[in-house]
């Protein structure tokens, strides 16, 4: 007789030192439903709940078995199956039930591999209906496919957040992890990085920027391996374009309890009422009150979700009440019927919620995207606990990923777009946020600077968003110090992380007008930016001005951040002689305002001076210091680019074994804390000693791989040096390979992934050392 799931689970959990509310937390239950699992409350876990545990318990196949089996039959005696169903959807918020949809993830599937529909599929449909789910569902089945059709990789873009089109190309720049080494991305500097390589990439949420289509358009037409899998309220009306209208799920067609058990819509319900911590068991007693509720809300997944989250303390019999006192049809009439249905059940929803937790929900509405605990106190002005609790119940807020340990939480599009109108923030929300944010900012400034840059990288980047909305509402209402505090907190982050092009898109709204104070934060900023992204007269431009600003403050904490970019922009522009002077007031201004991370940054400055100048000794003994002071700081970012720098000077000097060491250490530094600025030095570094050390073949892949990280396939071009070294090596290559054998080896590279990079690096300093 097989062991009782209740004992099955317990045993599991408690073998991986898991409390209740850990697994819960993985698995998207409640605690509440995991308890009465292990109580044996709950005898009858629905498949998609077996597979959700499993998968948070990283059970392995004979586990899966176990659970499986410890699963009393239901009706016809069958058990589920955790191998024969996919697995379940993930979300930002945890692991969701894919239920009703195996057709359509079947159809989409054959859309996106099959070539003959067309090269852009759009899943179309009411907010709410599931199209982000089902496209997630289909990108996971193919990821784990034996064979993936798309060996170039499968990478989703989130673009709810983003409201101009023109943001869409600096977006897609970024997840595609292309450097921002152009004035502005566009679809020529995408396409050869695209180009070779048979990708998916997917769109989610992009009914608010339909005037992007064209761009979209031409990408695809550009690149002949792309294909586009994009979800939107509204087709992209494009000629590569193939439409999959997504409906709702099946109703039952009759009430008897086989036609409603056999209902996917009632099959949702049931599972996150079960998840709710109320499990029901479809009989002739509540067959048809489930199946007035499935068809009272259209088979809408989110209004399903939405009302079983509610049925922990409400029977069938009162939710359907509930649901027929706050009928769709009550609503506003310009609304479609599926938006009024939705609108319908979020108002019973919300009518459902004590004052504060009503309150707390037009709050959170204000927020851009995901927020953490911290934030939303920071608004709340007290213990948000206990009502978030409630909207988490409710199903009205969901979870989201945790970053650096930190939980964090996020309102569904529909539903955010519901508080905001159903009921306007309090006076001084927006302004507790932005303020909130700038405080932020500032925080991860000095963060990014320390020991936490990974942390605070992680942290800002889930904030982005709020930032964003953050120094647009200061700039609003002329707080144009608080908006530069914002831009002047972040533009790092922004620079490392490749978002440089959006950063300085916001800059456009600062004027000339703005107080000295901020008008010298910006240009650093802008100054900043502009050196990723290689317009070195122009940030040559800001930083000079940013110094003379700060001069005449006397501030040395800007003073010194602005003398460092004026220095290096003065090498990069070919006039070392004027960096000199620039780079020792910088040295001095980092030294009165005890700012460790500009001294070890200005001697990085210093030792490329020595190099191209000639002065290598000069250059080793700042070089060497500033690696000291960087292990000392602990700072990845620092260390990885005094590294860099240091293995162009051994590079120089011919000892291609050191320069193997150093860049390797740095290629795992910048991909383990995705440092894409430094590791556009690293990789096309290592080419080159590959290629001096005649290890040809690496070379070709690591080159290749550099071109992944270029639009245009050029090495960085700041640092004449670092340019001039690749360049000869790739030369040496194309001249000693022939042209199969580099190509192939080329495009292996392009295909690589960081951590293939990584380990590439490992074994090229493995090689190198004898």
């Amino acid at each position: 007789m097989p062991e009782p799931f209740a004992a099955v689970l317990r045993r599991l959990r408690e073998a991986r030192a898991l409390t209740q509310e850990e697994l819960a937390e993985r698995a998207g239950l409640t605690v509440k439903a995991v308890g009465a699992l292990e109580r044996g409350e709950r005898l009858r876990p629905y498949p998609h709940t077996v597979r959700a545990l499993a998968d948070a318990l990283g059970a392995d196949a004979a586990e899966r078995g176990a659970l499986v089996a410890a699963v009393p039959p239901r009706t016809g005696g069958r058990r589920p199956s955790a191998a024969a169903s996919p697995a379940p959807t993930v979300t930002a918020g945890g692991r969701t039930p894919f239920l009703g949809r195996d057709a359509e993830a079947a159809h989409l599937t054959s859309l996106v591999t099959g070539g003959a529909s067309g090269r852009v599929v759009t899943v179309t449909g009411p907010g709410g209906v599931g199209k982000t789910r089902l496209t997630t569902e289909v990108t996971l089945r193919l990821a784990g496919a034996p064979e993936n059709p798309f060996p170039g990789g499968i990478v989703t873009v989130e673009l709810a957040t983003v409201r101009e089109p023109d943001d869409v190309l600096p977006r897609l720049a970024s997840a595609l992890g292309v450097p921002e080494n152009r004035a502005a991305p566009t679809v020529s500097a995408l396409a050869p990085y695209l180009t070779g390589r048979r990708m998916l990439l997917v769109l989610d949420n992009l009914e608010q920027l339909l005037d992007a289509a064209p761009v979209i358009d031409r990408l695809v037409a550009a690149c002949p391996d792309l294909v586009v899998l994009a979800t939107s309220r509204a087709p992209l009306r494009i000629r590569a374009e193939h439409e999959m209208r997504l409906e709702t799920l099946a109703l039952p067609e009759a009430e008897s309890v086989e036609a409603v058990t056999a209902s996917a819509a009632v099959g949702l319900f049931l599972d996150r009422s079960a998840a709710a911590g109320a499990p029901l068991d479809v009989d002739a007693g509540n067959a048809a009150v489930l199946s007035r509720i499935a068809t009272r809300l259209g088979g809408l997944p989110l209004a399903l979700e939405l009302a079983a989250a509610s049925s922990r303390l409400l029977p069938p019999s009162a939710l359907l009440a509930r649901l027929e006192r706050h009928a769709p049809g009550g609503g506003l009439r310009d609304l479609p019927d599926r938006q009024r249905t939705i609108t319908a059940t979020l108002d019973w929803s919300h009518d459902l919620l004590e004052p504060e937790e009503q309150d707390l929900f037009s709050q959170l509405a204000q927020f851009a995207g995901s927020f953490s605990l911290t934030a939303v106190e920071a608004v709340a002005g007290r213990d948000p606990l206990p009502a978030l609790g409630g909207l988490l119940d409710q199903s009205l807020v969901t979870r989201a990923a945790t970053i650096a340990g930190e939980p964090r939480f996020r309102l569904l599009e529909p539903v955010r777009q519901y508080a905001t109108a159903r009921a306007p923030a309090p006076p001084g929300v927006r302004s507790k946020l932005a303020e909130h944010f700038r405080t932020v900012a500032l925080d991860g400034r000095r963060d990014l600077r320390g020991a936490e840059v990974t942390t605070a990288l992680d942290g800002l980047e889930a904030d982005q968003a709020n930032l964003l909305a953050a120094y647009r509402h200061h700039l609003s209402v002329g707080r144009f110090g608080e908006a530069a505090d914002v831009l002047w907190g972040s533009w790092l982050y922004l620079a490392i992380r490749g978002h440089a092009l959006e950063g300085l898109a916001w800059t456009a709204g600062l004027d000339e007008d703005v107080p000295p104070q901020a008008r010298a934060q910006a240009a650093v900023a802008r100054s900043g930016l502009l050196w990723v992204t290689g317009d070195i007269a122009g940030m040559r431009a800001l930083a000079d001005e940013a110094v003379t600003l700060a001069r005449a403050l006397d501030d040395p904490a800007t003073g010194a951040e602005a003398g460092i970019l004026a220095g290096s922009a003065a090498v990069f522009d070919g006039e070392p002689a004027a960096a000199g002077p620039l780079l020792e007031r910088a040295l001095v201004d980092a030294d009165r305002a005890g700012d460790r991370w500009a001294t070890a940054h200005a001697l990085i400055a210093q030792g490329q001076v020595g190099l191209v100048t000639g002065d290598l000794d000069g250059a080793r003994e700042r070089l060497v210091e500033a690696e000291r002071r960087a292990r000392a700081i602990g700072n990845a970012f620092t260390l990885a680019t005094a590294l860099n720098v240091r293995a162009t000077l051994t590079a120089v000097e011919g000892d291609h074994r050191t320069t193997a060491v150093l860049l390797s250490e740095s290629t795992e530094l910048s991909v383990r804390g995705r440092l894409n600025w430094t590791l556009g030095y690293s990789i096309p570094g290592l080419a080159a000693v590959a290629a001096q050390l005649d290890e040809l073949e690496t070379a070709a892949e690591l080159f290749g791989a550099s071109a992944s990280l270029s639009a245009d396939h050029a090495v960085d071009e700041t640092f004449p040096a670092s340019r001039d070294l690749s360049a000869g090596g790739l030369a040496r290559v194309r001249d000693r390979l022939d042209e199969q054998t580099f190509r192939r080896h080329w495009d292996a590279g392009r295909l690589a992934s960081n951590s293939q990079i990584a380990a590439r690096a490992a074994e090229l300093m493995q090689r190198a050392r004898g």
